[in-house]
């Protein structure tokens, strides 16, 4: 008898793992990155220390005392952002590839059972994750040996990012085995965690996810303290090392129903496994949307009789056919389709704005700046999803072919299929110039608006932000059009765009904090981050972004920095049309240039000879 079972199918998903060339690149490189990380945070947290010194006039080694609790309250949150970010793409595709392979079946007649493939999935996209948070442990233990943290916080961390492995891990299983492609698991993978996110914050439940209890734990009973006066206070005898009131004994009592989440996760996919094996790869979002449509249309027979305000309308293709399919045809293209998806987003953000406006007693309301950053993370990853699948999409079912053999030239093609997202981005500009727009009230008045000098820089903003918005978001889905026709598969061509998409957005911001840089030189840095132009129409009207004092302040840099931004990525988003547009032929493999065959039609003269050598 083995105690030990054999786990065939984990072990054939490690060894291709361990076969691929980028596990170890990625190792590598996570490595070097975290240990950078490291180093810019050790660097900033002794600065910080010399210079809070002289200013309390102490001094000598005490100074340094505990200060690995700085360093471990900075390094500690990115582990946790790099399980939520990384984990969903790892696990999105454990079975959804088996059913695109055509695999699922072969893999059911196996003498593995439904829940023995579930647990060995899980653990083998749990694994690479695993070894990533192992390269951070050494690091963790240098930074508890320099002070500043106990041995209960340290251990509860451990245990905390085990669990948040765990639940996320989960669910990405979960959507993994019911629906039948690895993108739609990939975006409802995304959507749920960050809707477990938004509800975790709001609130103030922090028992479903492990990394709020983390936060509740490191600053819950610090009650608004800034990192720098802790900092301080833990080094002149002000308060105990961080952790200190809380053992891991509790933590790992307050982490049960996290774990409880994640098993019952893990048994609905088990559950679902052998239903949802199957089924056909057509959009899912399109059957909920067809169920709403019989829904209000049986509810319109009964009430009204059948009367329709607006009929549906089915126009013949003009001048755009492959356009007017992109909008008649596919699920996020139809008007009423999008409607809803407007109202489904529209609607809390109202409710956000209404808030902000009615409650609050200043002009600057954070809660709007939150929920800004919010609704463009979700009109990115919609933009990028929709962008990258444009011809991913259409290699993938085979109809790129008919596409192709169509008498438009690459160029007409690549154009009508980005101009088939026009009424998709305008639904997503909407939440987004909603937000702005409440920043624009909050900042005028009807008085105010009279006058040219009080209403130029409210007004000015508002059509900023309108430009600013569509640039943003057409530079976007022409960068991920281009990686979609880059890349042919469409899992491949979504992490891609994703992963280019977030690399664009915090590569500068993060480069700008290590660095320690001051303005001017970190409006440069953020200038090359799609934040910046965020920021700059934000500082433009209200002067330092996320600023918390009650009072205005002077922002020159600010005022100005919406000249170099905006101009900039109006620039970039005509390169990146014509680069695409430019390359369009080549990626697609049709040779537009080439001569036409010549045609020639059999005269006597050419078929003598034929005839007379064949006698």
């Amino acid at each position: 008898m083995r105690f030990i079972p054999e786990l065939p199918l984990l072990r054939r998903e490690l060894t291709e793992l361990a076969n691929r060339r980028r596990t170890y690149i990625v190792r590598v490189a996570g490595a070097v990155v975290i240990l950078f990380y490291v180093f810019i945070n050790y660097e900033i947290a002794l600065n910080m220390r010399q210079q809070m010194s002289r200013q309390l006039g102490a001094g000598g080694p005490l100074q340094f005392l505990g200060v690995g609790g700085d360093i471990f309250a900075s390094i500690t949150p990115v582990l946790f952002y790099t399980v939520q970010l990384l984990m969903p793409a790892l696990a999105c595709a454990s079975v959804t590839s088996e059913k695109e392979s055509n695999t699922i079946g072969t893999l059911l007649l196996t003498k593995l059972s439904p829940g023995t493939i579930v647990i060995e999935k899980f653990g083998s996209r749990l694994i690479p994750m695993l070894t990533i948070l192992l390269l951070t442990f050494p690091v963790i233990a240098y930074v508890h040996s320099l002070g500043g943290v106990d041995t209960d916080m340290l251990i509860s961390t451990i245990w905390l990012l085990l669990c948040e492995c765990f639940l996320i891990a989960s669910v990405a299983i979960l959507f993994s085995t019911y629906f039948a492609t690895t993108v739609t698991a990939f975006i409802w993978s995304y959507a749920t965690i960050m809707m477990l996110m938004v509800l975790t914050l709001s609130l103030r439940i922090t028992s479903f996810m492990p990394s709020a209890i983390w936060q509740d734990m490191m600053f819950g009973n610090r009650m608004g303290i800034p990192a720098a006066q802790m900092a301080a206070m833990r080094a002149f005898g002000g308060v105990g090392a961080v952790g200190q009131t809380s053992g891991w004994v509790l933590t790992v009592a307050r982490t049960v129903p996290a774990l409880l989440i994640t098993a019952m996760l893990l048994l609905t996919a088990r559950l679902m496994l052998v239903r949802r094996a199957f089924i056909s790869q057509s959009s899912f979002v399109l059957k909920v949307f067809r169920s709403v449509d019989a829904f209000f249309k049986a509810l319109n027979e009964r009430t009204t009789g059948g009367i329709e305000i607006i009929s549906d309308k089915n126009p013949l293709p003009e001048n755009d056919p492959v356009a007017w399919r992109e909008r008649n045809k596919k699920s996020l293209g139809k008007a009423r389709y999008l409607f809803r998806v407007l109202v489904v987003l529209e609607v809390p953000t109202l409710f956000v704005c209404a808030a902000a406006a009615t409650t609050s007693s200043r002009t600057g309301f954070q809660g709007l700046y939150a929920l800004q950053l919010l609704v463009w993370v979700l009109a990115a990853l919609v933009a990028s999803v929709k962008g990258a699948t444009l011809f991913s999409t259409e290699r993938a079912k085979q109809t790129i072919e008919p596409l192709l053999a169509s008498p438009m030239t690459a160029a007409e093609l690549i154009q009508q299929k980005v101009a088939g997202m026009r009424r998709l981005l305008i639904v997503l500009a909407i939440p987004i110039l909603s937000v702005n727009f409440t920043h624009f009230l909050l900042n005028s008045s009807a008085q105010s608006l009279t006058s040219i000098n009080t209403a130029f820089t409210p007004v000015t903003y508002f059509l900023l932000s309108i430009w600013g918005t569509f640039v943003l978001l057409y530079v976007v889905a022409w960068l991920t059009t281009g990686l979609g026709l880059t890349i042919h598969s469409p899992t491949k061509a979504i992490l891609a765009a994703v992963s280019v998409i977030v690399v664009w957005t915090v590569s500068p911001i993060i480069a700008a904090q290590l660095l320690g840089a001051a303005p001017p030189v970190r409006e440069i840095f953020l200038t090359f981050s799609p934040y910046g132009l965020i920021e700059a129409s934000e500082r433009y009207l209200v002067g330092r972004f996320q600023d918390y004092s009650m009072y205005r302040v002077t922002d020159e840099v600010g005022e100005r920095w919406w000249m170099f931004t905006l101009p900039l990525y109006t620039v970039g988003l005509l390169v990146v049309w014509r680069v695409v547009l430019w390359c369009g032929p080549q990626l697609l493999q049709r040779a537009e240039n080439a001569a036409p065959l010549a045609l020639t039609v059999p005269t006597s003269e050419t078929v003598a000879p034929a005839l007379e050598g064949t006698r």
